[in-house]
């Protein structure tokens, strides 16, 4: 436990910081072991031992001070590609600086600068990380070339081409490769995103009625099933309402499909404006509505549902230079502690029924189910 909680503390909270800062951690330990060659060459006599210290106390200042960068990146607004460029570039001076200090063999240091373009693919554009390797390249062929005129006894020029054109094809070839991984790791990145909202609208659509773009039956049905479970548990009161359009048909005839149609997004708008956040209006099915009132005793739903038939009934719907009213009946019931949903939706149904029969423009309610 006492290790996690240090792991915690070393890395975050945050999954992705927690992912950068195991990134930085491997490329400490690459330089560890880099670094350790190179100080087995230096008390062996092969390398100088004041550059090496130099050169040593250089890296793990810049490691020290990634790290800060890293944890601080969200309070410095650093991205985590404009961090990779600046630890792969700090990399690659690195490395160049080593290699003008190890002996004959430091030809295989320059396997770190393939490695570390590798790392700067997996964070990268193809574009930048292709940019990286030819300040690689030129930046090896600068110090080598200064190497040759300022020391010409330790560096044998041929040695030296022959590194960097090895060096350099290398860099090239992985340079074009990690810049396709790139590629590819943006095209999948983007197609990720691409799925992630072709399938929040597939989850829209299965959910969501095209014409009100209010909760379908089919989710509705899932609500209801969610809290007929927290009533279980918790044993809160619940109100269910069942709504039907006046005179749906009357207006289908004489104003037209595309009327009714409009006094149902009508009838939907206002009822998103009028109910409460926590309720839930669904079209049910033609121009019959459910509403969910969880967590309301009979008598404040009553007063939510009579508001919202108020301001209903003071619509004006406007369809081809002509204007018609809109009103609604409801049947409104309190579910009784262990009831089901289906039930209070068939006691809600009868309601409705009376409340058309009387005259439609009005909300019947009831507390509790008939015990026959």
């Amino acid at each position: 436990m006492k290790f996690d909680r240090l792991v915690q503390k070393f890395a975050g909270d945050d999954p992705k910081m927690a992912r950068l800062v195991t990134y930085w951690s491997v490329t400490v330990l690459l330089y560890l072991l880099c670094i350790g060659i190179l100080w087995i060459e230096a008390l062996s006599g092969v390398a100088d031992t004041t550059p090496t210290a130099r050169l040593t106390a250089l890296a793990f200042s810049g490691h020290f001070l990634f790290y800060h960068l890293i944890r601080r990146s969200k309070q410095l607004n650093l991205a985590p590609a404009e961090l990779s460029v600046y630890q792969g570039c700090f990399a690659i001076v690195v490395t160049v600086l080593g290699y003008t200090l190890v002996g004959p063999m430091r030809g295989a240091t320059l396997v770190v600068l393939l490695v570390i373009l590798v790392f700067c693919a997996f964070t990268l554009e193809a574009r930048t990380t292709r940019a990286m390797s030819v300040f690689a390249v030129v930046l090896l062929a600068i110090v080598m070339l200064y190497m040759r005129i300022s020391a010409p006894q330790r560096f044998d020029a041929k040695i030296e081409i022959m590194h960097f054109v090895l060096i350099g094809t290398m860099v090239v070839v992985v340079g074009v490769l990690t810049g396709r991984m790139s590629d590819l790791r943006a095209t999948l990145k983007r197609q990720k995103t691409e799925l992630a909202d072709a399938l929040a609208r597939i989850q829209d659509l299965a959910t969501r009625d095209d014409l009100t773009m209010l909760p379908n039956r089919r989710h509705m049905t899932g609500l209801l099933a969610e809290e007929e479970r927290r009533r279980e548990v918790s044993h809160h009161p619940a109100c269910l309402a069942l709504i039907d359009i006046d005179w749906f048909k009357k207006i289908n005839d004489t104003y037209g499909h595309e009327a009714g149609d409009q006094a149902l997004r009508t009838f939907a708008q206002e009822g998103r404006k009028v109910l409460r956040g926590h309720d839930v209006l669904a079209r049910w099915g033609g121009e019959e509505f459910l509403l969910l009132l969880p967590g309301t005793t009979l008598a404040d739903a009553q007063s939510v549902l009579e508001r919202f038939r108020r301001q209903v009934e003071q619509l004006r719907c406007a369809h081809e230079e002509r204007s018609f009213g809109v009103t609604f009946s409801a049947g409104l019931v309190e579910l009784a502690e262990s009831e089901a949903c289906s039930d209070g939706i068939r006691r809600a149904d009868a309601l409705l029924y009376q409340a058309k029969s009387s005259g439609r423009n009005r909300v019947m309610a009831a507390a509790e189910a008939r015990v026959s």
